[in-house]
């Protein structure tokens, strides 16, 4: 028998997660931020990165 590959173990965890919750994102992200809440450790949040806009070629442009 082989062992897992870190590829399978994460999706094996994200499956049981998703079960834990019957795939309900609203339950999971609510379930992860109690988690940090009572870590108590210090948690940031980036501000969101926007794209660049594009810029545009003379052959985009016909």
């Amino acid at each position: 028998m082989t062992p897992k590959s870190p590829t399978e173990d994460i999706r094996d965890a994200r499956h049981r997660l998703a079960a834990k919750f019957d795939n309900d994102l609203d339950r999971i992200v609510a379930d992860l931020r109690r988690q940090q809440r009572e870590s108590g450790h210090e948690y940031i949040t980036l501000p969101a990165r926007r794209p660049e806009k594009a810029s545009t070629t003379p052959e985009q442009q016909s």
